[in-house]
Formats: structure tokens, sequence, C-alpha cells
């Protein structure tokens, strides 16, 4: 008896990027010769075709629930996919998929971060017993994608993912990162003539004026921990200063009972003054945990808005040198169409980016001087806090578990204004380097030529 062979991993290289687009319901409109390869279909095979053509059956049915929801609502959405080939092998990508017109765009790369495509895969397993499980008992198809979408935002959340969406937005960061870190770019051809080769030239040129963008990922990621662990802190901060508030009322009140005299009534005094102090303080802290969660957002944006215009970049880059060296044939795979979708998605991501940093620049701005004018009044709350206590202690309230209290905790100081008045320098100073006008110029070029392909 004849064993069948195991079935085959169709491998690529990192630097083989490659794409499909389809209509709005899922069905091919144009691919290029990596697609083509890999999948082991021609293109008249393809084009026209539900792309479900080359869903493996390792794939549950609630991860392309979780992209068709995300898309739908006009968000892009990445996965790590095992896709099926003809011949019943397979190959694995990480795609990314945004609406592109009346349908929608799907760039595909090698996965960089292996270990997490691993876990990844592992989960989807999990996800697929599940539903296994939901149609074993009579669950509908709908139900089923369901029960496994449900399953697998649990399995993200044990990642360490919030949802789909955090997945997506967090992942094509690290993994754009880490195929530009592999030395992935776009190659030159500087003999070539014609259209194609000025919309390669354009692409080499933003890919240029993009380059300083890519240490961004990285100094974007290690401010938004940062604002994270600051956060933290100035929740502390704010119980500090409540329990501050908490303990000058009582020496008011103990110093009332225990002391005599102007010494009591200038407690008394003091007192209030502190209290309004302090109250200053709390209320300025109030609002900056959200301002400082809404600027962590707004760079987790612009991060992810960073690697998807390069992921586009390149893309469109790498296939242009395809259309050159006669890897796609202009008329027979409509590279013409497909180089204007990927050049089409580059220039709304760029659109989005210039608007999205300016929204960033605005944020810096205002959580830096909140977080100046913080530092500073914290910086001068010790000393009347400390003196209305030895006022305290003078007038007679020595005795008093308020006095303790309020000098435990004013003792130490306030470190945390140092920290603060460091982190207003690193917002201001976290400054994206993107050249909108540039890049539109290119863009521009990339427009002319592909009308005179038209």
């Amino acid at each position: 008896m004849v064993e069948s062979a195991a079935p085959v991993e169709h491998v690529f290289a990192a630097d083989e990027l490659f794409f499909s687009t389809t209509d709005s319901h899922g069905r091919i409109r144009r691919a290029n010769s990596t697609f083509m390869r890999l999948s082991g279909y021609p293109r008249g095979a393809l084009v026209g075709r539900a792309h479900n053509v080359v869903r493996h059956a390792d794939m549950p049915a609630g991860l392309f629930r979780s992209i068709w929801d995300a898309i739908e609502e006009g968000r892009a959405a990445s996965a790590y996919i095992t896709n099926r080939s003809s011949d019943d092998g397979h190959y694995r990508v990480f795609a990314t998929i945004v609406p592109s017109g009346s349908g929608y765009l799907s760039v595909r790369t090698l996965p960089m971060l292996t270990d997490l495509r691993d876990q990844v895969e592992a989960a989807y397993a999990r996800v697929r017993d599940v539903e296994e499980a939901s149609a074993a008992a009579g669950s509908t198809r709908r139900e089923v994608a369901a029960a496994g979408q449900a399953a697998l935002q649990a399995e993200l959340q044990a990642l360490g993912y919030a949802d789909a969406i955090d997945f997506t937005r967090r992942v094509l960061v690290a993994e754009v990162g880490a195929l530009l870190a592999h030395g992935v770019g776009i190659p030159d051809s500087p003999q070539a003539e014609g259209p194609v080769a000025r919309i390669l030239d354009a692409m080499s040129r933003i890919e240029s004026k993009t380059a300083g963008l890519v240490g961004i990922l990285q100094e974007g990621q290690r401010l938004v921990d940062l604002l994270g662990r600051r956060a933290g802190e100035i929740e502390a901060l704010s119980s500090r200063l409540s329990a501050l508030r908490e303990a000058m009322r009582a020496i008011g009140a103990d110093t009332a009972v225990l002391g005599t005299g102007a010494r009591a009534d200038d407690v008394a005094q003091r007192c209030q003054q502190v209290d309004a102090l302090i109250l200053e303080c709390s209320e300025q802290l109030h609002p900056l945990c959200g301002q400082i969660e809404a600027l962590s957002g707004d760079l987790d944006s612009v991060s992810f808005r960073v690697a998807l215009a390069r992921l586009h970049n390149l893309a469109a880059g790498i296939f242009a040198l395809q259309i050159i060296e006669g890897q796609d044939e202009v008329d027979a795979n409509d590279a013409v169409g497909g180089l204007k979708e990927l050049c089409t998605a580059l220039s709304d991501g760029a659109s989005t980016l210039t608007e999205r940093v300016a929204l960033l620049d605005a944020r810096r701005e205002l959580v830096g001087g909140e977080l100046d004018v913080v530092a500073e009044d914290l910086g001068v709350i010790q000393g009347p806090i400390l003196e209305l206590v030895e006022a305290a202690t003078a007038a007679g309230a020595a005795p008093a578990d308020s006095v303790t209290t309020a000098r435990t905790l004013a003792g130490e100081g306030f470190a945390e204004a140092r920290d603060l008045a460091d982190l207003a320098v690193r917002v201001r100073d976290f400054e994206v380097p993107y050249e909108a006008e540039a890049i539109n110029r290119c863009l521009d070029d990339v427009r002319a030529a592909l009308s005179e392909l038209e």
C-alpha cells in the first residue's frame, strides 16, 4: 500500500510581499504572480471566484467573521492565516486587509514573529474545537461562526490583547517593524524607463522620506508604556492627596478640641489655606489621567498608521519592480488595476496619517502643559503642609493621630513632581518626522504615471 505524501508547505521570502483584491462580496478581482505561484492557481482560475477558494481547514470560521466585522466597518484587519494551495499543500502569511474602493485589498507578508504566530495557531485549534462542538450540537453555520468568534476573543485576551482590533493595531506595528529590521526594502531599477519606472522611483522616494518614521514604532511604544506607568502613579497620588485633605480637616477639628487661644485660630486658618492648595492640585490630576490615556491612544494610532503606510509603500514598490522585470504582465494580470489599488491605499493612508500626526501634536502640547502645571503645584505644597503640622503641634494637637498621619503623608515629599516634569519633556520632545508635503508630491507623480497607463 502506497502512503500519500504529507501536505507540502510552500514557502516564500521576506521580500516577496504579495496581494489580492476582491469585490464587496469577497470575489477575487486582481492578484499578483506571487499569489498565483503560492496558491497554485492560474489567474483565470482565481478571478471572479470567492477568496475562500484558498481557505484552509485549520482556519476557524470565527476568525473570518472577526475580519469581516472589522473591514465592513471601514477598519483594517490583520491576522495570521494559513491558506490552502491547489495541490492540497499550504502557505502561511500575515495578512492585512483594508477597504479599497468598492471592495477590499489584502497584502500578505512572511510572518516574522514566528513565536507569536505559533501561539495564535494553537489558539485557532482550540477555537476550531469550540466550533466543531457547536456544529455537532446542531448549530447553524452563522451560530458556529459566532461561537468561534467569542472563543477567539477569549483566546486573544489570554494572549494579552483586548480584542481583534487591538491585535491588529499592535501586531501590524510589530510585524512591519520586524520586516524592515530584516532589511526588506524597495529595490532600485535605475535602467528602467516609462510610467511604471516612475512609480517605482516615487515609491523609493516615499520610502526614503519615511525612513525616519521606523524608529517611531519603537520609541512610540516606549512612551506609551511610560505613560501607562505614570497614569497608575497619578491615580495613587490622587488617593494620597485625598487622604491628606482628610488629615487636614481632622487636624482642624482636633486642634479646636486640644488647642487653645490664638495658635488654635491660626491652625484653623492654615487648614483652610492648605486644603485649598491640595484641592487645586487634586482637581488638576483628575482630567490628567484621561488626557494621558487619550495621548496613548493617539500614539498607538500614529504608530499603526505609520506601519500601514510602510506596508503599502513596500507592496506597491515591489509590485512595480515585478512589472518592470516581467514577473507580472501588465495586460494579462490587470497589473495596472492592482498597482492603482495599492497606490490608492497608500494615498488614503498618507492622508489619514497627516490628520493623526496633527492630532497627536496638539495633544502633546496640551498634556505637556498640564503635566508642567501639576508638577509645579506638587513642588510647592509640601512646605505649607509641614508648617501646618508644626503649628498644630505647637497649639497642643501633637497627640492627635491626624497630625501623625499628615506628617507621614507629606514628610516623604512628592517625588512624583520630578517624574511628571520629566514626562512633560518626553511628551513634548516626541515628534513624528512626517514630511506630508513631500509625500504628497511623490503621490502626485504616482497619479500622473498611473493616468498614462490607463
